[in-house]
């Protein structure tokens, strides 16, 4: 089961990192989502300081137990920082005093560490086996943090579930999945109590056995994991379809802004230095693109002005393979001659009005790769003529 722990840790320890991220664009202003990074990380530290198999290098360095009794701090600070968050009450130091989830994670830490001093330093790195568990110091030890778990897991559970009735379907499936999750390990904590309190639980062939809370447990965890990732997963697919959306318009503008470039260089804007990978921000590039290529055709509309009299059609508007004719007329032209004069605006020449003759960027930006892919396939054609030609 060391596989589904693994999961666990780097599923709580990446929903840290990803939290810390939004924080620090928030420059932490925001409480609720500092108390969910933390919890997010304590828990997954915690659990992580609990698979080590060999505790002495840290044990040495302080005393023996204390790696015991970390991860049992980070374990339970977590949690209530996690009840907190899905209150939405963050801790304040002015009502600590008044909080009661916080005084009884308190008074079990502070009860968890008296045990741990009173026991002899050979018991300290305790288990849930028959030589620990025969010492009344170990038994308490479990009750009173498995108590506090049972508390916080199930008030966890409520909260998350109170919370998914609301939102996307998403949200709902995610948050569902977290509150049985949670509820399952608040019945496995219990089961740990009864296991370590009572001898008749531990009893050679009695019918629940602590391997089966062991496996509710881990069930629980990846029931929790998957309602955890399922907000990342969400947010990476839309994240790589707008990639690409942004990629394909940035290669749909390639042709006509080739040609605007070839005859004016100056377009191009001042760029980062080129890096070995491809750009993860297509939108700035599309965007860069747009305006270069806006930028080109208003210092080409002295030639569509040129090319456009007497050949503009009824409706005053160049649209479809009209505009990409008269564009490409003009691109021609500006090969053959300089026109001296301002460039003027001149936009109804050469950009044809969206559907609802919305002037916003999105229709422009489809009206430009439109005419580009048009000047694209006109190019081909031209080819392939000249070849029919030839042969």
């Amino acid at each position: 089961m060391f596989g589904v722990n693994l999961v666990t840790i780097i599923t709580l320890l990446c929903g840290a990192a990803w939290t810390l991220c939004l924080l620090i664009r928030q420059r932490f202003r925001a409480p609720l989502r500092l108390h969910l990074c933390l919890s997010l990380f304590l828990l997954g530290a915690g659990n992580l300081l609990g698979q080590l198999c060999n505790r002495a290098p840290l044990d040495n360095l302080t005393f023996t137990g204390f790696t015991k009794l970390v991860y049992n701090f980070a374990i339970l600070t977590g949690l209530c920082l996690m009840v907190s968050f899905l209150r939405e009450r963050p801790l304040q130091r002015r009502t600590l005093g008044n909080r009661w989830d916080v005084l009884l994670c308190l008074g079990c830490l502070t009860v968890m560490t008296a045990l741990t001093v009173l026991l002899p330093p050979h018991l300290r790195n305790h288990d849930f086996v028959l030589p620990y568990l025969n010492d009344w110091r170990v038994r308490d030890f479990y009750i009173v943090g498995d108590a506090y778990l049972v508390l916080g897991y199930a008030e966890c559970a409520v909260l998350a579930a109170r919370h998914g009735r609301h939102g996307q379907v998403l949200r709902r499936v995610s948050l569902s999945a977290v509150s049985v999750g949670l509820l399952g390990l608040s019945f496995s904590c219990a089961f740990r109590i009864l296991w370590v309190s009572s001898d008749t639980f531990r009893e050679f062939g009695h019918h629940i056995t602590y391997k089966n809370a062991f496996l509710l447990g881990q069930m629980a965890n990846i029931l929790i994991c998957a309602g955890l990732s399922l907000p990342f997963f969400a947010s990476a697919a839309q994240f790589v379809r707008e990639r690409a959306i942004h990629r394909a318009r940035l290669r749909g503008l390639e042709e006509l802004w080739q040609r605007l470039v070839n005859f004016y260089p100056e377009l191009v804007l001042h760029q980062p230095p080129s890096r070995r990978w491809p750009p993860l921000d297509y939108a700035s590039a599309v965007y860069r693109r747009y305006v270069e290529c806006r930028d080109g055709l208003t210092r080409l509309s002295p030639y569509l002005q040129r090319v456009s009299e007497g050949h503009l059609p009824t409706s005053g508007v160049p649209i479809g393979p009209d505009l990409v004719n008269l564009v490409d007329r003009a691109l021609r032209l500006r090969g053959e001659a300089d026109l001296t004069g301002a460039a003027g605006p001149a936009p109804s020449v050469f950009v044809a009005p969206g559907g609802h003759y919305d002037a916003d960027y999105e229709s422009d930006l489809s009206s430009l790769i439109e005419l580009s892919h048009g000047l694209r396939k006109l190019r081909s054609d031209t080819v392939d003529a000249s070849h029919v030609v030839h042969s």
